[in-house]
C-alpha cells in the first residue's frame, strides 16, 4: 500500500496529489509541576493536550510523475477546505501507508494559498489542522417497561453456521477501501487488520514494508 494523504469533507474524499516534504505533528504536554515537602519538585501527569498537523505542498493543475491520485482542478479543492473552515465543519484526516498512521478528524485552523507568476493554474498553499472532539450533549434513552409478560426462548435449531465473509485483495486495494466497500466506513480499516494479523503481518515480515502492506490474492476474513 503506497504512502498516501487523505481529506474527507463532507463526504468527497481528496487526495493531497503533492506529497510535502515534512509534515509536522504535535501535541502539547499539559502536565502541571509542583513542590512536595520531603520530595520536592514532582511531575503530575495530565492527558495530552489536542493533536496539530501542519504542511505545505502545492495543488498541481497538471498531472505528473510525482502527483498522488487523481487530478482535481486546484480551485475545487481549495473552496471545499474553505467551506470546511467558514461552517465550522470538522473533517477527517488520513495518513496510511506508513508507521505514522493518522485517522483522526480535525478542524481547519489556518488555510493560506497563492498563485505564483509561470505557474498559472497551479496553488501553493499552508495548512493547519487541529484535533476536533465531538462535545456535543448525548442524549440518553431508558429503556421503557415491558407490558408483555415474558415469552419462553426458543430453543436455537441446530444447522448450517452462517457463511464467513471474506475479500480477496485486487490490486489498488488497502484496507481502507476494503472496509469503506463492506461498512461505509473506511476508519474502520483495523478491525480487518486485526482480524488478519497474522496473514498481514506474515506476508511483511522481514520485507521493512509499512505495517499495513497487502498484496493481491490475499484472502482476509470480514469480522
Amino acid at each position: 500500500m503506497a504512502y498516501k494523504m487523505t481529506l474527507i469533507i463532507e463526504g468527497r474524499e481528496i487526495t493531497i496529489p503533492v506529497l510535502p516534504e515534512k509534515i509536522s505533528v504535535q501535541a502539547a504536554g499539559k502536565n502541571d509541576k509542583t513542590t512536595v515537602i520531603g520530595l520536592g519538585e514532582i511531575n503530575i501527569l495530565r492527558k495530552r493536550g489536542l493533536r496539530e498537523v501542519s504542511w505545505e505542498s502545492f495543488l498541481p493543475v497538471h498531472s505528473a510523475p510525482y502527483v498522488t491520485g487523481k487530478i482535481r482542478e486546484p480551485i475545487e479543492i481549495v473552496r471545499a477546505i474553505e467551506n470546511a473552515r467558514d461552517n465550522a465543519s470538522p473533517i477527517r484526516f488520513l495518513i496510511t501507508g506508513t508507521d505514522l498512521d493518522i485517522n483522526i478528524r480535525f478542524g481547519v485552523d489556518s488555510f493560506d494559498y497563492e498563485e505564483r507568476a509561470g505557474e498559472v493554474g497551479d496553488i501553493y498553499y499552508q495548512i493547519k489542522l487541529i484535533e476536533w472532539k465531538d462535545y456535543s450533549p448525548k442524549r440518553i434513552v431508558l429503556p421503557t417497561v415491558a407490558s408483555k409478560p415474558a415469552q419462553a426462548k426458543e430453543p436455537t435449531r441446530s444447522g448450517s453456521p452462517a457463511p464467513v465473509k471474506t475479500h480477496t485483495v485486487v490490486k489498488g486495494d488497502c484496507l481502507w477501501a476494503i472496509a469503506k466497500k463492506y461498512y461505509n466506513d473506511g476508519s474502520r480499516y483495523p478491525d480487518i487488520y486485526n482480524a488478519n494479523k497474522a496473514t498481514i503481518d506474515a506476508r511483511n515480515k522481514g520485507t521493512g514494508n509499512p505495517k499495513y502492506t497487502i498484496y493481491p490474492g490475499q484472502v482476509f476474513t470480514l469480522p
